[in-house]
């Protein structure tokens, strides 16, 4: 009896085995189910031979294209063609992969224009997109090496032969401050004569008189401790203390604001238009009569 059911146990199974096998057959004749199957097989191939090529090739510079995202409005084309070369230069030295995406990320932080590179990627073999944080001109300084940018937190930007800003954009230029400038781009201003004039420009860069005024002078911050304009005119305004600073008796920020408000709208210039000086710190001079 047990050799019986073992016979028909292998029975069983032997059918079942051949009847699944002559569906597997059956199916495998199916001209459509032949056609996707070869089509899946050759996208599997393709991919399989085309990952190892992009990996494995490197690109030359002129051919690779490299855009920053939302780049600042302030830049000139050419510093931005310029450090897009300098991007573009160092992949080409790699293959398509991480590490080149990696050394070039360092190599733009290198230069000094930006305070963070957060993406450096591929869109394709041959084109590349890059996220990053510019260190954004805010005034010039004058010193003994000639004129520099500074950020709205006084730090330096890089110098370069060719324009930074779009010429379209007014910046006020710092004059005779009590320090240079630091050596190293990124690097904090020192001397509390510039970091109080950007209080002052924090007050007044949306004004519509802004671009009446060229320097703030700083000859002075020392020995009486104020800061004067200097106008298109020329003219001098002086005008004191850095806000919240205030002196006695000196008129403070907001005064000063309003006065030369007034004297904009009914002088059309913020110096009446004659070279002279006036002291913003008098309450006499600042109260409208």
């Amino acid at each position: 009896m047990a050799r019986k059911k073992k016979s028909r146990v292998k029975t069983t199974v032997s059918t079942i085995i051949a009847t699944v096998l002559t569906s597997i057959v059956d199916i495998f004749k199916s001209p459509v189910l032949i056609s996707w199957i070869l089509a899946v097989a050759g996208l599997v191939t393709l991919t399989a031979m085309s990952i190892p090529k992009l990996r494995a090739t490197r690109i030359s510079a002129a051919k690779i294209t490299v855009t920053f995202n939302a780049p600042p409005y302030w830049i000139d084309n050419s510093l931005l063609v310029e450090l897009e070369n300098i991007a573009r230069a160092y992949l080409s030295k790699t293959t398509v992969g991480r590490d080149g995406l990696i050394e070039t990320a360092k190599a733009i932080e290198q230069s000094g224009w930006f305070t963070n590179v957060h993406q450096v990627k591929w869109i394709s073999d041959k084109e590349a997109s890059i996220d990053a944080t510019f260190l954004t001109p805010y005034a010039k300084v004058k010193d003994l090496k000639g004129e520099v940018f500074i950020d709205y937190h006084g730090r330096r930007l890089p110098t370069r032969a060719g324009s930074i800003v779009n010429q379209k954009y007014h910046y006020i230029t710092l004059i005779n401050p009590s320090h240079n400038r630091p050596q190293t781009a990124g690097t904090n201003w020192n001397g509390d004569d510039v970091l109080d004039s950007l209080k002052v420009l924090h007050l007044i860069y949306d004004k519509s008189w802004l671009s009446q005024i060229q320097k703030i002078d700083l000859s002075q911050w020392g020995s009486l401790g104020y800061m004067t304009f200097v106008t298109n005119t020329p003219s001098r305004l002086i005008w004191g203390s850095a806000p919240n600073q205030e002196r006695q008796l000196e008129a403070l920020a907001k005064d000063k604001i309003t006065r030369l408000n007034w004297l904009h709208t009914n002088y059309g210039n913020i110096d009446k238009g004659i070279a002279a000086e006036f002291d913003l710190t008098d309450f006499a001079q600042v109260t409208m009569k």
